[in-house]
């Protein structure tokens, strides 16, 4: 049993998830449990209620070689470090590497990946200045599932700002030397 955890939480309610290894696919070996920021379990009425109330993430899909411009607004989804995220999915082909690139001249970025929905995710990679004179974050993998989120995030809290974030495939060399 492996646990992942990050230094950013997905909602006001941190969710913790536990991957159960096995064959069978993503989706069955997932499961969530929302907690407190003490880390205890909160009520079953507390984890049915939407994470923010009338706000959702955009969720939309990003294309392969498509720089995908848009902007952080602080009416975005918070993460329980105060900072606001967004959230994209993709589809992936397994064993094949992407590269995926967050740039803003707005905010410094923090890019996180993971397997699942955006309102349900399993956090696998995540990072902030890939590059020493920019704060742009960068996540470079080989798909091992065939269904990401990809977040658009702020490294301090409160920031907002126009954001690129482009999706590219590229040599399984470059995935490895990166991991």
């Amino acid at each position: 049993m492996f646990v992942i955890a990050s230094k950013h939480c997905l909602a006001p309610v941190c969710i913790a998830a536990v991957l159960v290894t096995g064959l069978a696919s993503a989706q069955e070996n997932v499961a969530t449990v929302a907690v407190d920021s003490t880390g205890a379990p909160e009520s079953a009425a507390a984890q049915t209620d939407p994470i923010v109330a009338g706000i959702d993430y955009s969720g939309t899909g990003l294309l392969l070689d498509e720089i995908h411009s848009g902007a952080l607004h602080s009416d975005h989804p918070m993460m329980s470090d105060g900072t606001h995220a967004d959230c994209f999915q993709f589809e992936a082909t397994e064993g094949e590497s992407y590269s995926f690139t967050l740039r803003s001249s707005d905010f410094d970025s923090y890019l996180l990946i993971g397997v699942g929905y955006c309102q349900d995710v399993l956090l696998q990679h995540e990072n902030d200045d890939f590059e020493d004179d920019t704060t742009d974050s960068q996540i470079v993998l080989t798909a091992t599932y065939p269904f990401y989120s990809v977040y658009v995030n702020t490294f301090e809290p409160a920031a907002t700002g126009d954001y690129t974030l482009h999706v590219e495939q590229v040599d399984s060399a470059a995935a490895e030397a990166a991991e």
